[in-house]
């Protein structure tokens, strides 16, 4: 009886590890990346530690400026035994001075793939390219990764990124939300497609 059980839970177990987990992203391939094509940050990537940033992208820190040119390095994709933690999902890069990063990712929180999600966070956009349409004075305020009333869309993605989708599931709502600490949660509200009004919000 010991036996069977043991080999039933050995079955469901590669069952679980075999269909859970699948094969790492390749950057050369979400981009259909050239020999000589380079690639860039999209956006603003905030962090405290430069080995554990959060895909939420939790405006704490420091961060690392839009249209950064970036090299990737590898990126993993493995789950715990019997999925009892979930998926351990790390996106790992470099910059042109060879400071390391990686971004812990979590399909959950981003409701979208790790494919997806390395779609919109780099691009083959340098920074002059994805800045040519914003005004001098804004492009000093998302270099400073700050969002100020008056801010199309567009711009408010350049400088904190699309929000995360557990927040803000459909980018039509007149109402983007980000976290600017693990409790703290700040409310973009848009008016014919520019912010009027920034919210602050503190969970208690």
């Amino acid at each position: 009886m010991k036996k069977s059980l043991f080999f039933i839970i050995a079955a469901f177990a590669a069952v679980l590890l075999g269909t859970g987990c699948s094969e790492p992203v390749v950057f050369s391939e979400v981009f259909q990346q050239g020999e000589n094509e380079k690639l860039y940050t999209a956006y603003n990537i905030w962090y405290t530690d430069p080995e554990d940033i959060s895909c939420l992208n939790i405006q704490q820190g420091t961060f690392i400026p839009v249209g950064t040119e970036i090299e990737p390095v590898e990126t993993s994709v493995c789950c715990n035994f019997l999925g009892l933690d979930g998926f351990n999902q790390t996106i790992t890069f470099r910059d042109k001075a060879g400071k390391v990063y990686t971004i812990k990712f979590n399909d959950g929180y981003r409701l979208c793939s790790m494919r997806d999600y390395i779609f919109y966070t780099f691009t083959k956009k340098s920074r002059n390219e994805l800045l040519k349409d914003v005004s001098p004075q804004v492009q000093k305020h998302i270099m400073r990764g700050e969002v100020v009333p008056g801010m199309t869309e567009a711009e408010v993605k350049l400088c904190y990124g699309p929000p995360p989708a557990i927040r803000t599931p459909d980018l039509r709502n007149e109402t983007w939300s980000y976290w600017l600490t693990e409790n703290e949660t700040l409310h973009l509200v848009f008016r014919s497609g520019k912010v009027r009004n920034l919210l602050n919000y503190t969970k208690r």
